[in-house]
C-alpha cells in the first residue's frame, strides 16, 4: 500500500512537516481504492497540506490515519458533477463487480465530481468525490493501475481541488531539502559578504597579493561588494514600502470578493489571497458543515496551543486557566490577525469533550468557566489541597498562634492558594469554595478575612469519644484494680 501512516499530534492532527503549510480541511470523507471502500478509511477528515494530502480517520485516528505526499502525484484531473456509472457485462451470466461498473461522462444519473491523481513509477492515485452506490469489494482486472479515491460526501470538492493546483504548481516539497542561504561572515564590529576568488575581467586568474597590499585589497574588495548588496538591498525595500498600501488595498479587495461575491469568481479570488497567504481559519474549511468544522478545527487547534510545552500556557496557569484568559491569551499569540470571537471561542471549547481531546471545560458553581487537562478532576485537585494543607503541620507560622499548630495546622486564604499553584485568584476562590463543598476543607471568617482549614468536623479524621465505649472502659478497669478481672 503507497498510503503511508502519519504521525498525530494531542489534538488528533497531523503532525506537519518543515515548512508545510494547512491550505484546507474537509469532512465526511471516505477513501476507495479503484472501485472499491478501503475498509477502516469511511469516515475521517481530508487535510490539504503545501506537501501531502492526509487522511484522519474519525473512529480510530491513530490507528488508521494515511497521508499520500504530493511529490509522488504525476496527474490529477477534475471531472464534471454530472458523471454517470454504468452497468455493462460483456455476457449475462453474473460476474465480478470490478468487471460490471465503467464511468462515462454522457447520461443524467447525477454523481459526484473526483478528481485523479497519477502516480509516478507506473502506479496511479486516484482522489475522487463520493460515488452514489457504494461499490462490492471485489478482484480487480487491472494490476497496472493503482487508484485511490477520495469521497468528498459533504461538498468541499471544487475548492479543493482549486488548492491542490496551487500546491502542485508551487511544488513547496522541493526546499524541504534545499541547502541554506550563504550567509555573510562577521568579523569584530561589522558584516561582511565575500565571495568565492575567481578570474579576472580578461578571464586571466587574479594574482594573489601578498602583505599588506594584499590587505588593503581585500579590505577594498569588500567594501565594494557591501556596497552593491546594501544598495540593491534597499532599492527592494523602498520598492516594497511603495507597493505596501496597494497590497493591502488588494488583500482587503479579495476579501470582500470572497464574502460578497458567489461562483468562480469567489473561488478565483479565493486562490489568490490563499497565494498571498492571508488565508483565514474559516477559508481552509468548506463544504456545507464549514461552520462546524470551523469549531472543531478550531478545538483542535486550541488544544494544541494548550499541549504544547513550549509555550507551557497550562503549566504556567498551574494547570487551570480560565477560558476568559485563555481566549486572550490565544489571540494575542495570533499577533492581531485572524482573531476569534468569543462566540466561536467558547463553541469550541464545548467541543472538547465530543472530540475526545486533552483538555476539558469546566464550570464552576458561580458560573465561572475554566480550563484544564483531562485528566485533572475535583479529586485530584482536593487531594493537592489537603497536601499542601498537611504540609502546614510541619512547617512554623509565620506569626506566633495560640493553637497548637503541629496538630492543627494553619489556615489558608485564596491568595495563599494563587500563590501556592499558580492559580490565578478567582480560580483559587472557586477551587477552595469547591473543596468546601465536597467536605474536605471549612471556613472561618473572621478580622483577618476568608481563611480555609482541614475540616475534622464528622469526617472520621478525628473519631469523637463515645460514652458508652468510656463507661465500659471504666468498668473494665474498676474490675481490673479490684482483682476480679
Amino acid at each position: 500500500m503507497f498510503l503511508k501512516s502519519i504521525d498525530l499530534t494531542t489534538a488528533l492532527r497531523p503532525s506537519y512537516l518543515p515548512d508545510e503549510v494547512l491550505l484546507f480541511v474537509q469532512d465526511n470523507v471516505g477513501l476507495y481504492e479503484g472501485k472499491y471502500k478501503l475498509p477502516n478509511h469511511q469516515n475521517g477528515q481530508v487535510y490539504l497540506t503545501s506537501h501531502r494530502i492526509c487522511y484522519v480517520d474519525r473512529d480510530q485516528p491513530r490507528k488508521y490515519s494515511v497521508a499520500l505526499e504530493l511529490k509522488e502525484v504525476e496527474r490529477y484531473e477534475f471531472y464534471s458533477e454530472f458523471d454517470t456509472v454504468s452497468f455493462e457485462r460483456s455476457d449475462p451470466d453474473p460476474v465480478s463487480p470490478a468487471d460490471t461498473f465503467k464511468s462515462k461522462t454522457n447520461g443524467s444519473c447525477a454523481q459526484s465530481p473526483f478528481l485523479e491523481c497519477r502516480r509516478k513509477r507506473s502506479s496511479c492515485r486516484h482522489w475522487t468525490e463520493s460515488p452514489g452506490p457504494v461499490l462490492v469489494n471485489g478482484p480487480s482486472k487491472s494490476d497496472t493501475l493503482n487508484r485511490i479515491k477520495v469521497s468528498f460526501r459533504g461538498g468541499g470538492e471544487k475548492i479543493f481541488y482549486e488548492r491542490l493546483k496551487g500546491a502542485m504548481t508551487q511544488r513547496k516539497w522541493l526546499l524541504h531539502g534545499a541547502p541554506p542561504i550563504p550567509k555573510g561572515t562577521r568579523g569584530g564590529d561589522e558584516t561582511t559578504l565575500t565571495a568565492r576568488p575567481g578570474p579576472g575581467a580578461d578571464g586571466r586568474p587574479v594574482t594573489k597579493a601578498a602583505g599588506i597590499a594584499a590587505l588593503e585589497q581585500r579590505g577594498l574588495d569588500m567594501r565594494k561588494n557591501n556596497e552593491l548588496v546594501i544598495g540593491d538591498a534597499f532599492e527592494d525595500l523602498e520598492s516594497l514600502m511603495a507597493s505596501a498600501k496597494e497590497v493591502v488595498a488588494l488583500a482587503e479587495q479579495f476579501a470582500r470578493q470572497v464574502n460578497g461575491t458567489g461562483g468562480g469568481a469567489a473561488l478565483e479570488a479565493s486562490a489568490l489571497v490563499n497565494q498571498l497567504g492571508l488565508v483565514t481559519t474559516k477559508d481552509i474549511v468548506g463544504g456545507s458543515s464549514s461552520e462546524s468544522l470551523y469549531l472543531s478545527e478550531l478545538a483542535r487547534n486550541l488544544a494544541e496551543f494548550l499541549t504544547d510545552d513550549s509555550r507551557g500556557v497550562l503549566k504556567k496557569a498551574g494547570g487551570i486557566i480560565s477560558l476568559v484568559d485563555l481566549w486572550a491569551t490565544f489571540n494575542r499569540a495570533r499577533g492581531g490577525v485572524e482573531l476569534v470571537s468569543p462566540r466561536d471561542f467558547e463553541k469550541a471549547a464545548r467541543m472538547w469533550e465530543t472530540l475526545k481531546l486533552p483538555v476539558r471545560l469546566r464550570t464552576f458553581k458561580s458560573g465561572v468557566m475554566v480550563v484544564q487537562s483531562h485528566d485533572r478532576t475535583d479529586e485530584t485537585t482536593i487531594a493537592a489541597i489537603l497536601e499542601w494543607v498537611q504540609d502546614l503541620h510541619e512547617f512554623p507560622p509565620e506569626k506566633e498562634v495560640s493553637w497548637d499548630w503541629h496538630q492543627f495546622g494553619v489556615g489558608v486564604t485564596a491568595q495563599d492558594a494563587a500563590q501556592r499553584f499558580g492559580w490565578s485568584l478567582g480560580v483559587a476562590e472557586e477551587e477552595l469554595e469547591m473543596a468546601e463543598e465536597k467536605g474536605a476543607l471549612c471556613r472561618e471568617e473572621g478580622i483577618e478575612g476568608l481563611k480555609y482549614w482541614k475540616n475534622y468536623i464528622d469526617t472520621g479524621d478525628i473519631k469523637l469519644p463515645d460514652p458508652e465505649e468510656d463507661m465500659a472502659k471504666q468498668f473494665e478497669r474498676a474490675l481490673r484494680e479490684s482483682g476480679i478481672l
